[in-house]
Protein backbone atom coordinates (compact mmCIF):
# COMPACT_ATOMS: atom_id res chain seq x y z
CA UNK A 1 0.00 0.00 0.00
CA UNK A 2 1.31 3.54 -0.97
CA UNK A 3 0.13 6.82 0.93
CA UNK A 4 0.93 10.10 -0.43
CA UNK A 5 1.09 13.18 1.39
CA UNK A 6 -1.47 12.30 4.41
CA UNK A 7 -1.94 15.11 7.15
CA UNK A 8 -0.90 13.75 10.43
CA UNK A 9 1.08 14.68 13.48
CA UNK A 10 3.89 13.22 15.29
CA UNK A 11 2.90 11.28 18.79
CA UNK A 12 6.46 9.79 19.26
CA UNK A 13 9.58 8.41 17.85
CA UNK A 14 12.67 6.45 19.08
CA UNK A 15 16.13 5.99 17.13
CA UNK A 16 16.55 2.97 15.90
CA UNK A 17 19.61 0.64 15.04
CA UNK A 18 22.35 3.88 14.35
CA UNK A 19 20.96 5.47 11.72
CA UNK A 20 16.80 5.57 11.69
CA UNK A 21 14.15 6.17 13.69
CA UNK A 22 11.14 4.81 14.33
CA UNK A 23 7.97 7.63 14.73
CA UNK A 24 4.43 7.06 15.95
CA UNK A 25 2.06 8.97 13.93
CA UNK A 26 -1.89 9.78 13.77
CA UNK A 27 -3.04 10.51 11.01
CA UNK A 28 -6.32 11.90 9.83
CA UNK A 29 -7.36 9.41 7.64
CA UNK A 30 -5.45 6.44 8.59
CA UNK A 31 -5.29 6.36 12.22
CA UNK A 32 -2.82 6.09 14.42
CA UNK A 33 0.64 4.09 12.58
CA UNK A 34 4.06 3.31 13.18
CA UNK A 35 6.71 4.16 10.91
CA UNK A 36 10.09 3.60 10.28
CA UNK A 37 12.37 6.52 9.03
CA UNK A 38 15.62 5.23 7.25
CA UNK A 39 18.16 6.75 7.55
CA UNK A 40 16.80 9.91 9.34
CA UNK A 41 19.87 10.37 11.94
CA UNK A 42 22.25 10.55 9.31
CA UNK A 43 23.73 14.27 9.42
CA UNK A 44 22.76 14.97 6.26
CA UNK A 45 19.25 13.46 5.91
CA UNK A 46 16.54 15.78 4.83
CA UNK A 47 14.45 14.15 7.95
CA UNK A 48 16.65 15.87 10.24
CA UNK A 49 15.10 17.97 13.36
CA UNK A 50 11.71 17.54 11.39
CA UNK A 51 10.34 14.55 13.42
CA UNK A 52 9.68 15.51 16.47
CA UNK A 53 6.78 15.14 18.53
CA UNK A 54 4.21 17.79 17.63
CA UNK A 55 4.79 18.45 14.56
CA UNK A 56 2.45 18.81 11.73
CA UNK A 57 3.69 17.04 8.68
CA UNK A 58 2.28 15.65 5.31
CA UNK A 59 4.14 11.84 5.43
CA UNK A 60 3.85 9.22 2.45
CA UNK A 61 4.57 5.68 3.31
CA UNK A 62 4.71 2.03 1.67
CA UNK A 63 4.26 -1.19 3.05
CA UNK A 64 1.69 -3.25 5.19
CA UNK A 65 1.47 -4.49 8.79
CA UNK A 66 2.38 -2.98 12.19
CA UNK A 67 5.17 -1.15 10.83
CA UNK A 68 5.20 1.32 7.31
CA UNK A 69 7.99 2.65 5.69
CA UNK A 70 8.58 6.77 5.39
CA UNK A 71 9.01 7.79 2.04
CA UNK A 72 8.49 11.45 2.04
CA UNK A 73 7.78 14.52 4.36
CA UNK A 74 6.34 17.80 3.64
CA UNK A 75 4.93 20.84 4.83
CA UNK A 76 6.23 21.15 8.76
CA UNK A 77 4.11 22.80 11.18
CA UNK A 78 5.95 23.32 14.46
CA UNK A 79 3.66 24.26 17.37
CA UNK A 80 5.52 26.89 20.10
CA UNK A 81 4.99 25.11 23.60
CA UNK A 82 6.40 25.69 26.52
CA UNK A 83 5.59 24.93 30.29
CA UNK A 84 1.93 23.75 30.94
CA UNK A 85 1.28 23.78 27.13
CA UNK A 86 3.82 21.42 25.79
CA UNK A 87 3.07 18.80 28.77
CA UNK A 88 -0.54 19.51 27.46
CA UNK A 89 0.33 18.43 23.96
CA UNK A 90 1.91 15.57 25.43
CA UNK A 91 -0.72 13.95 27.82
CA UNK A 92 -2.92 14.15 24.25
CA UNK A 93 -0.73 12.16 22.64
CA UNK A 94 -0.12 9.82 25.28
CA UNK A 95 -3.47 8.96 25.62
CA UNK A 96 -4.13 8.48 21.72
CA UNK A 97 -0.79 5.62 21.84
CA UNK A 98 -2.47 4.06 24.73
CA UNK A 99 -6.34 4.05 23.89
CA UNK A 100 -6.64 4.22 20.21
CA UNK A 101 -5.38 1.14 17.78
CA UNK A 102 -3.22 1.15 15.46
CA UNK A 103 -4.73 1.60 12.06
CA UNK A 104 -8.31 2.65 13.14
CA UNK A 105 -8.74 6.27 11.59
CA UNK A 106 -10.70 8.84 13.18
CA UNK A 107 -11.27 12.50 11.54
CA UNK A 108 -12.94 14.40 13.93
CA UNK A 109 -10.59 13.19 17.06
CA UNK A 110 -8.00 14.12 14.46
CA UNK A 111 -9.62 17.27 14.27
CA UNK A 112 -9.88 17.87 17.67
CA UNK A 113 -6.26 17.40 18.77
CA UNK A 114 -5.14 19.74 15.86
CA UNK A 115 -7.48 22.80 17.37
CA UNK A 116 -6.12 21.88 21.00
CA UNK A 117 -2.85 22.04 19.77
CA UNK A 118 -3.90 25.20 17.89
CA UNK A 119 -5.72 26.78 20.89
CA UNK A 120 -2.30 25.67 23.27
CA UNK A 121 -0.16 27.44 20.51
CA UNK A 122 -2.40 30.65 20.47
CA UNK A 123 -1.94 30.58 24.52
CA UNK A 124 -5.43 28.99 25.71
CA UNK A 125 -4.78 27.46 28.76
CA UNK A 126 -3.90 23.79 28.88
CA UNK A 127 -6.34 22.90 31.94
CA UNK A 128 -9.41 24.86 30.21
CA UNK A 129 -8.37 22.90 26.57
CA UNK A 130 -7.56 19.78 27.38
CA UNK A 131 -11.24 19.09 29.13
CA UNK A 132 -12.58 19.12 25.10
CA UNK A 133 -10.09 17.26 23.80
CA UNK A 134 -11.00 14.61 26.69
CA UNK A 135 -14.39 14.99 25.79
CA UNK A 136 -14.08 14.08 22.23
CA UNK A 137 -11.76 11.08 22.68
CA UNK A 138 -14.28 9.28 25.42
CA UNK A 139 -16.91 9.76 22.39
CA UNK A 140 -14.70 8.31 20.00
CA UNK A 141 -13.91 5.13 22.15
CA UNK A 142 -17.60 4.57 22.70
CA UNK A 143 -17.06 5.79 26.45
CA UNK A 144 -18.72 9.60 26.33
CA UNK A 145 -20.53 10.56 29.17
CA UNK A 146 -24.10 12.08 29.21
CA UNK A 147 -23.69 15.73 29.53
CA UNK A 148 -27.13 17.04 28.67
CA UNK A 149 -29.28 14.26 30.73
CA UNK A 150 -28.49 11.85 33.59
CA UNK A 151 -27.97 8.55 32.70
CA UNK A 152 -30.17 6.57 35.17
CA UNK A 153 -33.97 8.70 34.01
CA UNK A 154 -32.81 10.99 31.50
CA UNK A 155 -33.71 14.02 32.96
CA UNK A 156 -32.06 17.06 31.92
CA UNK A 157 -29.15 18.93 33.03
CA UNK A 158 -29.77 22.24 34.39
CA UNK A 159 -27.11 25.07 35.81
CA UNK A 160 -27.31 24.92 39.56
CA UNK A 161 -28.13 21.79 39.80
CA UNK A 162 -26.02 18.54 41.25
CA UNK A 163 -24.74 15.41 40.04
CA UNK A 164 -22.76 12.29 41.15
CA UNK A 165 -20.69 10.60 38.06
CA UNK A 166 -19.62 7.15 38.23
CA UNK A 167 -17.61 4.87 35.46
CA UNK A 168 -19.74 2.14 35.24
CA UNK A 169 -23.01 3.73 35.98
CA UNK A 170 -23.13 7.09 34.48
CA UNK A 171 -24.06 10.19 35.47
CA UNK A 172 -27.12 10.81 37.86
CA UNK A 173 -28.70 13.53 40.12
CA UNK A 174 -27.27 13.54 43.61
CA UNK A 175 -29.69 13.30 46.38
CA UNK A 176 -27.37 12.35 49.16
CA UNK A 177 -24.06 11.44 49.83
CA UNK A 178 -22.10 10.23 47.16
CA UNK A 179 -20.92 6.74 46.79
CA UNK A 180 -17.70 4.98 46.52
CA UNK A 181 -15.84 5.87 43.25
CA UNK A 182 -18.18 8.79 41.99
CA UNK A 183 -17.11 11.93 41.30
CA UNK A 184 -19.66 15.09 42.33
CA UNK A 185 -19.96 17.82 39.86
CA UNK A 186 -22.12 20.98 39.33
CA UNK A 187 -25.07 21.03 36.20
CA UNK A 188 -22.92 24.06 35.34
CA UNK A 189 -19.76 22.24 34.60
CA UNK A 190 -21.73 20.04 32.78
CA UNK A 191 -23.40 22.38 30.58
CA UNK A 192 -20.04 24.13 30.05
CA UNK A 193 -18.30 20.77 28.99
CA UNK A 194 -21.03 20.29 26.27
CA UNK A 195 -21.31 23.65 25.13
CA UNK A 196 -17.11 24.67 24.83
CA UNK A 197 -16.79 27.12 27.30
CA UNK A 198 -16.77 27.40 30.86
CA UNK A 199 -17.82 30.22 32.85
CA UNK A 200 -15.44 30.02 36.22
CA UNK A 201 -12.80 28.20 37.42
CA UNK A 202 -14.51 25.82 39.63
CA UNK A 203 -16.47 24.33 36.74
CA UNK A 204 -12.83 24.11 35.05
CA UNK A 205 -11.38 21.83 38.19
CA UNK A 206 -14.63 20.11 38.06
CA UNK A 207 -15.01 19.37 34.66
CA UNK A 208 -10.73 17.71 35.11
CA UNK A 209 -12.15 15.34 38.14
CA UNK A 210 -15.01 14.40 35.98
CA UNK A 211 -12.58 13.79 32.96
CA UNK A 212 -10.00 11.96 35.41
CA UNK A 213 -12.58 9.61 36.24
CA UNK A 214 -14.18 8.95 33.00
CA UNK A 215 -10.88 7.73 32.09
CA UNK A 216 -8.78 6.23 34.59
CA UNK A 217 -10.32 2.51 34.09
CA UNK A 218 -9.09 2.42 30.73
CA UNK A 219 -5.42 3.11 31.52
CA UNK A 220 -5.69 -0.43 32.78
CA UNK A 221 -3.75 1.09 36.60
CA UNK A 222 -0.53 2.41 34.43
CA UNK A 223 0.01 5.60 34.98
CA UNK A 224 0.58 8.07 32.08
CA UNK A 225 4.32 9.36 31.53
CA UNK A 226 3.15 13.00 31.34
CA UNK A 227 1.51 13.34 34.15
CA UNK A 228 3.95 12.15 36.65
CA UNK A 229 6.22 14.29 34.81
CA UNK A 230 3.95 17.66 35.38
CA UNK A 231 2.96 16.67 38.66
CA UNK A 232 7.62 16.22 39.06
CA UNK A 233 7.74 19.86 37.98
CA UNK A 234 4.67 21.53 39.61
CA UNK A 235 6.68 20.01 43.13
CA UNK A 236 9.74 21.12 42.04
CA UNK A 237 8.47 24.66 41.69
CA UNK A 238 6.41 24.69 44.81
CA UNK A 239 9.56 23.53 46.39
CA UNK A 240 11.54 26.40 44.94
CA UNK A 241 9.03 28.50 45.64
CA UNK A 242 8.94 27.85 49.41
CA UNK A 243 12.92 28.12 49.48
CA UNK A 244 12.78 31.83 47.99
CA UNK A 245 10.59 32.58 50.43
CA UNK A 246 12.26 31.31 53.85
CA UNK A 247 15.66 33.36 52.35
CA UNK A 248 13.39 36.38 51.36
CA UNK A 249 13.48 36.40 47.84
CA UNK A 250 11.02 37.76 45.47
CA UNK A 251 8.66 35.50 43.75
Amino acid sequence: MRVELAPALILHRRAWRDTSVLVEAFAREHGRIGLLAKGARRPKSRWQGVLEPLTGLALSWTGRGELHTLTDVDAPRRYRLSGHALMGGFYASELIMRLLARDDPHPPLYDSLIALLDGLDAGAPAIVALRFFERDLLDVLGYGISLEATSDDDTAVVAGGRYLYHPDTGLRQARGASGPGEVQIAGDALRGLAAGRFDSRADVRAARDLMQAAIAPHLGGRPLKSVATLQAMQQFAAGTDTQRTARGDPT
